[in-house]
């Protein structure tokens, strides 16, 4: 008889997350106990009003900023207290991650800076590196600013370069801070389906934060925070 195989660890866990950090009258209480996971394949929205610790949640679980206490689980592995070599180990190649602030090379096209992407993950290099990056500047439409540099952008291509730049590597797992915020309705239209094809045909799962009810509606679930806690 065949022992069943264990199941694989899932994109993301969290559990009992707490995130303090200093504030001018002492310290602040930004996340209260937070627990949360994403299968794959699942697109999940976290709303909440402006200020409820839903970007904080996606850099906690992106390991982007420390917690205080709790576990952050990336494919299983525990990432709580993990030096940033083991954190960048860790999300290389696997995970993606669109900044509201873009956080593009400012000396470098928009095709370098997608093509940079595969290459830092040991994708694809050189020429194939930016083959795949213009065909995933041509999903967002902006196959036609190849060579702009992100001055020469403005906020909504830049948001759009942010976004082909994190689904050029296919990973498994997608963190989005409001993607389609700074778009029009065609643009964002562009940005969400490419964001849904990695989870859609890739099984990538997708964590997103948005403040768009449409957005948010479109998605397999939603996670809605208040005061730094999930409450539905």
């Amino acid at each position: 008889m065949t022992t069943p195989a264990d199941p694989a660890p899932l994109p993301l866990q969290l559990e009992d997350i707490i995130l303090t950090l200093p504030g001018a009258d002492g310290p602040v209480e930004i996340l209260r106990g937070v627990s949360f996971a994403a299968r794959p394949g699942e697109i999940v929205a976290v709303t909440g009003r402006s200020g409820s610790g839903k970007s904080s949640l996606l850099a906690v679980a992106a390991g982007l900023e420390p917690v205080t206490s709790g576990s952050v689980k990336l494919f299983g592995e525990e990432l709580a207290g993990a030096s940033e070599d083991r954190l960048a180990r860790a999300r290389r190649g696997r995970v993606g991650i669109v900044f509201q602030a873009f956080h593009l090379l400012p000396n470098m096209t928009a095709l370098e800076n997608v093509a940079v992407a595969l290459e830092t993950a040991d994708i694809a290099k050189g020429k194939a590196a930016r083959l795949r990056a213009a065909d995933a500047l041509e999903r967002v439409g902006l196959g036609h600013r190849l060579k702009h540099y992100p001055g020469q952008l403005s906020g909504g291509e830049q948001q759009r370069v942010a976004v082909a730049r994190a689904a050029v590597v296919r990973p498994a797992l997608v963190f989005a801070d409001e993607p389609t915020g700074n778009l029009d309705t065609a643009a964002g239209s562009a940005v969400r389906d490419l964001l849904f094809a990695l989870a859609r045909e890739d099984g990538a799962a997708l964590v997103l934060v948005t403040h768009e009810p449409t957005l948010a509606a479109a998605c397999d679930r939603q996670v809605v925070m208040a005061d730094g806690r999930i409450v539905s």
